[in-house]
């Protein structure tokens, strides 16, 4: 239990790494896609506890410590948004294509309107997504395509991270 915690800790803190640094070559307005959370929905939908959300609490810490913003905003956008999906585990076959689409969007869509309620009760303290803007679009597409290969290169390692096999 410690092991697959710890593994899965460290890939989605490598993914932090990876996405705060050397994604800029691909960034499209300064907007890059966010790995670390593609992996956390992955890790939540295939675990049956509160695995995932522990792990987004401190991948989120992490994160908060690398940012500007407020101490404390990404640990709970990351368990927040674990804690969805891993609500919605065993509920749904995934499927190699549609379904990690579907996640990629739909976490992406979830993590701005989350921003948008702390941004709402914490008014001029957090800055959120605009929904006119085209950054929040660009990030939606960036993780709806990617979704699909990161869920294929994790799932070799799905016993490691979930504590449980694939069977398909």
């Amino acid at each position: 239990m410690i092991r697959r915690f710890l593994v899965s800790l460290g890939l989605v803190t490598l993914a932090l790494v990876v996405q705060s640094t050397w994604l800029d070559v691909v960034a499209i307005r300064s907007v890059v896609p966010d790995l670390a959370l593609l992996m956390l929905i992955y890790i939540s939908f295939n675990s049956m506890d509160a695995h995932g959300q522990a792990v987004g609490f401190l991948a989120g810490f992490l994160q908060d410590g690398m940012s500007a913003g407020p101490l404390g905003l990404h640990s709970f956008m990351k368990t927040a948004i674990a804690w969805s999906f891993n609500a919605l585990s065993g509920k749904f076959y995934i499927d190699r294509l549609i379904m990690p689409v579907l996640f990629g969007f739909s976490a992406t869509i979830l993590k701005a309107v989350y921003l948008g309620l702390l941004s709402w009760l914490f008014a001029g303290k957090i800055h959120a997504y605009n929904i006119a803007e085209p950054s929040l679009w660009i990030e939606v597409a960036y993780n709806a395509i990617l979704a699909p290969v990161v869920f294929l290169l994790l799932s070799p390692l799905k016993r490691l991270i979930t504590g449980r096999r694939d069977h398909a």
